[in-house]
């Protein structure tokens, strides 16, 4: 398939050569003409398809190569445009080059293999017959490829679906627009296609509510509705619908079962401007508040419904912290946009990892609220927006709801199609949450090969490579996501406990500190200081910081990894020193929780000690656990210790070494996880275009296959 900066490069700037191959001199110069006329100056008329495989041999040396060959069919010569279009597609050499088909009506019959061999588009020879025709069709190419972004992928697919619906192929036509939805499910356009194709398959309900859709998220589609007509010519939306559905963003919340707005802006000013706009659209209910605690405190428990609107820079706790704790703290569904004069397109990266990548700029306009809402809800409400599901999958892995999270990714994926690189990334979430680490590592490795970057990448390479063990290299990949995003709690806090693993105390209390500044009040901030006092050998610190806490689980976790991760040096005696401090700290147990903390680094600590091999202190420690103290969520904890402590008086009673794992990634474990990635790659590079792999088109028709017995050669011009 063509490239994509390519394609870009000749649209945008004119930037590459052209090729017009048409047995018709006439057509050809009007057509070499009419891409003058568009700015374009390497362009090159040829009547026969070996002239074209010429100049692609020749384009070594030609300067700019060529980028597009606009093509007739060629179907009664010795050489023809499916044998093009099939080199280009099996040529290394070629596949970046992007090529169009100029077909007649009985010449139909062509389309499905030169899509089904990346053909970028196709167009009939009608069009290509007078100027202005020849014009908008042109015209009307490069415009797609400006909305679609130069991706050729579904250029190619936008053609195909063209040509399913004039032959009507309305099946395939269905199969089609629904994954194009499911691929790209922001794109509003798509949907209206999918509405389109299923009222060509009597499907008249489910086009209303998919067509409403992409009304709702473009309104400029809206003119298009009369488009939407029955087989026997009955419009599917009257004239008063379609005046409903552009009034306002009113109808999309109420569509979505959002009853409310909440406003968080600390200038009154600012809040009334946009409670005027919100109640001018028929919104009903909102809310304002002028400092994020504010909200926060609402929020904990009134999020159901909610639309957010919040600036920036807040007093009391800043939109940054207060995203960072509604994902924390497992609160979704709440359409988020962000209202701000200081943050601009650059700081996407910085709001998509936050759960939000909705912009509203200040100052605002109606129009720009309207859209954004529209954005955001569909977003975060629609089934087939694949960014709020994962956004969901990911909320469930955060409370270590594994069989839920993996459940509901598993349907989602089953009914859309979600872009690879993305996909890629929550298979090996899911399977990191699963402990199965190497296959974690493999899966996104791919995703780099499918072009995956930014943060939130680098900072799962660096949630992986420190459950393996590799503490370097997570650091690494750490300290990438946070020159991208340096102001994301949870990674800062991260990778304060990578630098205590790596045995740089003093730069953990620096980077916590860095977490401290955006929201020392964030239970991960405290957690994070806690840890590190203990490191330092500070009990009474961190006995202070952790009574301030209900939940002390993550702690036991770090006390756990630390201990591990010495155990694999054959340090034995650090661990067990850092569980005695935290047994020294531990709080006297005002919640369930802390109870069971004590109970826990105890039990943990008499692992180390068997671990070391000193069984005496181990079944000592053990002896002295208080199961009472332990709430009704610790049984399998509760059943663990009474199955530990008979290990423990059955080995010392018979002399036997007791074994207690100490999970490592081994050097073999390595050479796998390299030689899965490499296979993965491999696979992806051999992986064929989109509309093939989505087997919209049946069996080929005999007559293309005839015209592709004979293969053109492609013999590049050596120097």
């Amino acid at each position: 398939m063509a490239s994509q900066a390519k394609l870009k490069k000749l649209i945008v700037s004119k930037d590459g050569g052209i090729i017009v191959a048409h047995p018709s001199s006439s057509i050809r110069g009007q057509i070499v003409n009419i891409l003058k006329d568009l700015g374009f100056t390497a362009i090159t008329g040829v009547s026969d398809i070996p002239e074209v495989a010429q100049l692609l041999n020749d384009a070594a040396h030609t300067s700019p190569p060529p980028a597009w060959v606009l093509t007739a069919l060629f179907a009664d010569e010795k050489f023809n445009a499916l044998q093009l279009g099939r080199l280009i597609n099996d040529t290394p050499q070629l596949q970046a080059l992007a090529w169009s088909l100029i077909t007649s009506q009985d010449e139909a019959y062509a389309i499905p293999y030169a899509i089904e061999n990346g053909v970028l588009s196709w167009h009939t020879a009608e069009k290509f017959s007078l100027g202005n025709a020849i014009h908008e069709e042109i015209i009307a190419l490069f415009d797609l490829a400006g909305r679609l972004k130069f991706e050729t992928d579904l250029i190619s697919l936008v053609y195909t679906r063209l040509f399913l619906k004039i032959s009507d192929s309305y099946e395939s036509l269905l199969k089609l627009t629904g994954s194009m939805v499911e691929l790209r499910p922001d794109n509003s356009e798509f949907l209206f296609n999918y509405a389109d194709a299923m009222v060509l398959n009597n499907q008249v309900d489910s086009a209303r509510k998919f067509a409403t859709r992409a009304f709702w998220a473009d309104k400029n589609l809206i003119p298009r509705a009369g488009e939407l007509v029955e087989l026997d010519g009955t419009p599917i939306f009257n004239d008063e619908e379609i005046k409903s559905l552009g009034s306002s963003s009113s109808s999309v919340l109420s569509a979505f079962g959002l009853s409310r707005c909440m406003i968080v802006d600390p200038d009154a000013a600012a809040r009334k401007h946009l409670r005027s706009a919100l109640e001018g659209m028929g919104i009903q209910e909102v809310l304002e508040f002028e400092d994020g605690l504010a909200a926060w405190e609402y929020l904990k428990t009134q999020s159901a419904n909610t639309l957010l609107i919040c600036e920036w820079k807040l007093p009391k706790l800043s939109a940054m912290a207060l995203l960072q704790r509604m994902r924390q703290q497992g609160i979704h569904g709440v359409p988020v946009i962000i209202s701000s004069a200081q943050l601009g397109p650059q700081d996407k990266g910085l709001l998509e990892e936050l759960g939000s990548a909705v912009l509203l700029q200040k100052p605002l306009s109606l129009e720009s609220l309207d859209a954004n809402i529209r954005i955001a809800v569909k977003e975060e409400n629609l089934p087939s927006s694949f960014k709020g599901v994962i956004r969901k999958v990911r909320g469930l892995l955060r409370k270590n709801d594994v069989v839920e999270a993996k459940k509901l990714w598993d349907v989602s994926i089953a009914e859309m199609l979600v872009p690879g690189s993305e996909k890629k990334m929550v298979a090996a979430e899911i399977l990191m949450a699963e402990g199965k680490l190497e296959e974690a590592y493999a899966e996104v490795q791919i995703s780099a090969a499918m072009g995956a970057r930014g943060a939130y990448f680098f900072n799962l390479l660096g949630k992986i490579t420190f459950a393996l063990g590799d503490f370097d290299s997570s650091a690494t990949w750490f300290y990438k996501a946070n020159k991208i995003v340096p102001i994301n709690i949870d990674r800062l806090t991260e990778l304060a406990t990578v630098e205590m693993h790596r045995g740089d105390i003093d730069k953990a209390t620096e980077v916590a500190g860095d977490a401290a500044k955006i929201d020392a009040l964030n239970p991960k901030v405290i957690e994070t200081h806690a840890m590190v006092a203990l490191e330092k050998g500070d009990s009474e610190e961190a006995a202070a910081i952790m009574a301030e806490l209900n939940d002390l689980m993550n702690i036991v976790s770090h006390l756990n990894n630390r201990a591990v991760a010495m155990a694999w040096q054959g340090d034995h005696d650090k661990g067990i020193a850092l569980y005695r401090e935290a047994l020294i700290a531990a709080p006297n147990g005002s919640s369930d929780n802390q109870n069971s903390f004590a109970t826990s680094v105890a039990y943990n600590l008499a692992l180390a000690l068997a671990r070391k091999g000193d069984l005496e202190s181990a079944e000592k420690t053990i002896a002295g656990l208080k199961l009472d103290d332990l709430n009704a969520l610790d049984d399998r904890l509760s059943s663990k210790i009474g199955g530990f402590k008979k290990r423990v008086k059955e080995a010392i009673k018979t002399g036997a070494k007791i074994e207690i794992e100490t999970p490592k990634t081994s050097d073999v474990s390595k050479k796998r996880i390299q030689n899965l990635a490499n296979a993965s790659k491999a696979a992806i590079a051999k992986a064929g275009n989109l509309a093939k792999s989505m087997q919209v088109f049946g069996t080929i028709d005999y007559r293309s296959l005839k015209l592709t017995e004979k293969k053109l050669r492609f013999k590049p011009k050596k120097t």
